[in-house]
């Protein structure tokens, strides 16, 4: 009967400790991004999503700047100045569309494979 109880302790506690991430699908945190990518260039907004810059696909698209989401603060992006406009894209919602002077640059929600 111990044995079962153990068992079954251990197996809850390496299922709760399993987290979405690469090859798991799901939403990735800011240390799995730079842990698959240290020079990741990223924005992480306040409630913990995390978006990453450098995938081809998102430059080739004609996107449309939606609502603003929010304005980079000191440490809150990887390569972008504080005060850069964060805006949605209407077309796909899982984009965000960074401004700041004559620049733009594009981000993806991280997410696992």
């Amino acid at each position: 009967m111990k044995g079962i109880f153990l068992v079954m302790l251990v197996a809850i506690f390496l299922l709760s400790a399993c987290s979405p991430g690469a090859g798991e699908g799901g939403l990735l945190s800011l240390r799995q991004v730079l842990s698959m990518n240290p020079d990741a260039d990223y924005v992480e907004l306040e409630n913990g999503d995390v978006y990453t810059h450098g995938t081809e696909w998102i430059e080739e698209k004609n996107l449309t700047k939606g609502k603003k989401i929010a304005t980079v603060e000191k440490g809150m992006a990887s390569d972008l100045p504080a005060g850069t406009i964060l805006y949605e894209s209407e077309e796909i919602p899982a984009v965000l569309i960074a401004e700041y002077g004559d620049i733009e640059k594009r981000y993806h929600l991280a997410m696992g494979e």
